[in-house]
Parts: structure tokens; sequence; C-alpha cells
């Protein structure tokens, strides 16, 4: 059995670096500081409905996530001091920002 990716493999990180390049630099920082800061926001199909959340929020852009992206929890948490996103059975706090979360 030759080590290696199988064509299934190949075909998925294909199929992913299509989309991601679909998307504008902008997205693409975003997608990038997304995946860096998270461990459960996988995929094409997580990263477009994760962000559609955060647009609703009020962050479009990759710098609004850092400045107020905190943290990431496994399962439903909630505070009074952050904003809180429930998102797939996870929560993601982040502060509150000027005018930025409704």
């Amino acid at each position: 059995m030759s080590g290696g990716l199988s064509r299934e493999s190949l075909k998925e990180r294909q199929r992913y670096a299509d989309w991601y390049e679909a998307k504008s630099d902008e997205e693409q920082l975003l997608i990038d500081e997304i995946a860096d800061c998270t461990d459960y926001i996988l995929g094409e199909e997580q990263n477009n409905l994760f962000i559609e959340l955060l647009k609703q929020n009020g962050i479009k852009t990759a710098d609004q996530f850092v400045e107020s992206f905190c943290v990431e929890y496994e399962g439903v948490v909630q505070s009074d001091e952050f904003v809180v996103i429930i998102f797939e059975g996870n929560s993601y706090f982040f502060r509150r920002l000027c005018g930025r979360f409704r």
C-alpha cells in the first residue's frame, strides 16, 4: 500500500481550493483568521454559514474578526460580558465593539 492521500482526499482538497480561490481577497483573509482561531468550523459549508452569522453581527472583515473574537468553547456557554454566537452547537465569544453588535 502506498503512502499519501487517496483519490477522494485529493478531490476534497481540490474542491476546497477551488472554493477558496473563488472568494475575494478580503473573504480569504477572514477564512484564514477563522481557521487560525477556531477548531470546530471546518469546510466550505460551515465557513459560509459562519461568515453569514458574523455579517449579521456586524463583522465583515478579517480585521474586525481579529479585533473582536475572544474564544471558542465546545458546547453552549452563555456570558453577560461578551456577545456569544452559538454555531453548530459550539459557542464563540466576541468583545462588544462600538456599535458593531446589535
